[in-house]
């Protein structure tokens, strides 16, 4: 194949934001940290299939959603077992049946796609491979997207994949990052709380007693330096604190 026609190829995949993992080591540990059961899978951006490949290895039912229609075509002949969804991820419908949720996002639709995963109900955990630097913060908590899904869900990072794992290569290293449900607290207080931990967040003060002051009127002792030092746990507490 020519230069010309390479240099083509990469740019239209790049404006699709296709970053295609060909390293099966990758794909298999990803489809493997996944809980063992029979309900459907979702692939978000099967790409070529590799990670496809892996998931059907599990004998559960997969759908993979890809918008490039080279790959819906290639992949509809490789493996006619899949349920293929050509379209955007962004645009999907998810099942409303218990599932799983599994993909190599492009890196530019990582905070979309993740948080129209955390307000869509019926999945049970996803493993999503991102930006390794963003994993890491999902991951290491301390931000205000952390504690505001902290008590519906845990996020945990599974490992790093290099850059070179992908083509065309990335300008950085991909992460896997896994998500489960949890309840630390009801459903039907997300958003109270989600507009208390917003509302801290953005309070005007030197530390994090005083922002609570500042926020509540409560003066609470004891609390560490800043929002971004409280665990998932801690945040609860304070919360069910402040509104008994």
């Amino acid at each position: 194949m020519s230069h010309r026609r390479r240099s083509a190829r990469d740019r239209a995949r790049r404006e699709l934001g296709q970053n295609f993992l060909i390293n099966p080591g990758a794909a298999r540990r990803m489809a493997r940290a996944l809980t063992p059961s029979q309900d459907l899978v979702v692939e978000l951006g099967a790409g070529r299939g590799a990670l496809t490949r892996e998931l059907v290895e599990l004998g559960r039912p997969v759908t993979a959603v890809e918008l490039d229609p080279r790959c819906v075509e290639r992949l509809s002949a490789e493996l006619p077992q899949v349920r293929l969804h050509h379209g955007d991820m962004r645009e999907f419908r998810f099942p409303e049946r218990p599932h799983a949720v599994v993909g190599n996002l492009p890196f530019g639709l990582t905070t979309t796609m993740t948080r129209n995963l955390l307000t869509t109900q019926n999945w049970t955990e996803a493993v999503l491979l991102i930006q390794h630097e963003v994993a890491g913060k999902r991951a290491r908590g301390g931000s205000q997207l952390n504690a505001q899904w902290s008590p519906w869900f845990e996020f945990r990072l599974l490992g790093e994949v290099p850059a070179q794992h992908f083509r065309p290569i990335p300008a950085c290293s991909g992460g896997i990052l896994r998500i489960t449900r949890r309840q630390l607290l009801p459903v039907e207080r997300r958003s109270d709380y989600q507009d208390f931990v917003r509302a801290v967040y953005q309070a005007r003060g030197r530390s994090l007693a005083e922002m609570i002051r500042n926020v509540t009127g409560h003066r609470v002792h004891g609390l560490p330096p800043l929002p971004k030092d409280l665990t998932s746990q801690a945040w609860v507490r304070l919360y069910r604190r402040i509104r008994s």
